[in-house]
């Protein structure tokens, strides 16, 4: 007996409705909160909606996590705490904090303060958390005496850290960048991936959207972020910007920067903005600072000593932007 070649129009509606049920088609899942006192947008890609919005719920408990511990906005952070404590008295870190004071210690060194964390008596000097505050001189005078990370003893081993001096710790050029890799390796011990944060500027990618080979950015103009003046292809980890634009506060001539020279104290309002790109969010935030600090002259160089992945947007006359990268940036996103 011979059967049909064709198959019945019944049966194939029923093979094609098993196989949409079998097949896996991911969608785009986006949320937009404010945390860590900035916007910040989560998207990621999973089977369905209801999947999508736990992980994203799991992105936001550890961005949550991570504010708690660091923020200088929360009188029971441990950052706070150890703000209060009396100078001279140890103050125990839990490992996490205390492998990150020890990260911290290192690239202010490296960058031979350019990157200092412990400036918080200059925030203060400044008024950069209430409006801004143009200092007199025995305000900034005695803001610096009573900053800097070599005020700091650090106890690795023991992990108790203590303070010499009145100082009071930043997490500016930090924090963002440390909750950004916990979220990194949340998602990879939870076997997460295709997600990008955009945490206030800086952005953090794991994995790439369905069918594509990077997420699609573009850099912004320093002096007008709605402007954009270079795209991005990101494939893995963080880019950093520090910058003027929008962040300085006041208006016109009487505009405060709100990056500091840790050496001087001086709050600096540069036209030009850095960018920089590193596996590890925190890396990219406390340089992206540092070289932003140095100039885009001493910042360039130092960038291409140390290879690292840098580029420098200056606003030049008739407004066009000059872009000057390292070596390592030129291979990571333009020698394909």
């Amino acid at each position: 007996m011979k059967f049909p070649l064709l198959i019945p129009a019944i049966y194939l509606t029923l093979i094609l409705e098993c196989f949409a049920q079998s097949a896996v088609f991911p969608i785009d899942v986006r949320r937009d909160v404010y945390l860590m006192g900035t916007r910040a947008s989560l998207q990621t890609y999973a089977p369905d909606r209801q999947t999508g919005l736990n992980r994203i719920e799991s992105f936001i408990r550890t961005l949550e996590d991570s504010e708690a511990e660091l923020s200088t906005w929360r009188p029971d952070s441990a950052i706070s705490r150890l703000n209060r404590q009396p100078v001279g008295a140890g103050f125990p870190l839990k490992p996490a904090l205390c492998r990150l004071f020890d990260e911290l210690r290192a690239w202010a060194h490296r960058t031979d303060g350019a990157f200092d964390p412990a400036i918080g008596t200059l925030v203060e000097a400044w008024g950069l958390h209430r409006g801004g505050h143009r200092p007199t001189t025995e305000e900034l005078q005695l803001g610096l005496e009573n900053a800097g990370f070599e005020y700091l003893d650090l106890d690795a081993e023991n992990c108790v850290v203590v303070r010499n001096r009145p100082i009071l710790i930043e997490v500016g050029a930090f924090g963002k960048g440390d909750a950004l890799d916990r979220v990194l390796d949340y998602s990879r011990a939870a076997g997460i991936d295709a997600w990008m944060i955009d945490l206030g500027g800086q952005i953090m990618v794991h994995g790439t959207p369905p069918n594509e080979e990077s997420w699609s950015l573009a850099l912004a103009h320093p002096l007008d972020r709605t402007q954009a003046v270079l795209g991005i292809a990101l494939r893995e980890g963080s880019l950093a910007t520090s910058g003027g634009s929008e962040r300085d506060i006041g208006t016109g001539e009487a505009r405060i920067g709100h990056i500091l020279d840790p050496k001087t104290g001086h709050a600096l309002k540069r036209k030009f903005a850095v960018t920089v790109w590193h596996p590890r969010a925190l890396v990219a935030d406390i340089l992206s600072t540092a070289l932003y600090v140095m100039g885009a002259d001493e910042g360039l160089a130092w960038a291409e000593r140390h290879d690292i992945a840098a580029a420098f947007l200056i606003p030049e006359d008739g407004g066009q932007v000059q872009v000057r990268r390292t070596h390592l940036f030129e291979k990571i996103f333009f020698n394909d």
